[in-house]
């Protein structure tokens, strides 16, 4: 019987390495067959993380529709609707109403020019 391939892993574009600066954030869609879902990236510290864009308190986005993610001195993932504090390497929330949840995660990958969002390993919260 023939060896059966193993499929590549689904991916999709984000943004061209060098497109963020640190502190920047960029909005961007992820899709699936029974649902479109907003997300984001960020880049601190030189690296990139992404998360769907839904506070976990209150399943609303993080935003106010403006990109505009971060506490003013950039340290913090804001939830605009009730100031939920999420920490952006890990997504875990510090402080707030969000008790300790974190964002959902979407596992990255990067080579020399891009960033990809892997979409068969994004933690949609429903396990």
């Amino acid at each position: 019987m023939p060896k059966k391939e193993k499929s590549p892993l689904r991916r999709l574009k984000i943004a061209h390495i060098d497109e963020l600066k640190n502190g920047q954030t960029k909005k961007f869609k992820v899709r699936r067959a029974d649902r479109v879902t907003e997300a984001f990236l960020i880049r601190k510290g030189g690296e990139h993380y992404a998360y769907l864009n839904l506070c976990r308190h209150w399943m609303v986005g993080l935003d106010y529709d403006d990109n505009d993610f971060l506490t003013e001195d950039g340290d913090w993932v804001v939830c605009k609707s009730h100031g939920a504090l999420y920490r952006p390497e890990t997504g875990e929330c510090e402080s707030g109403p969000c008790n300790g949840a974190a964002l959902y995660r979407i596992p990255l990958e990067q080579d020399r020019s891009a960033v990809w969002a892997l979409l068969d390993q994004i933690d949609w919260g429903e396990s």
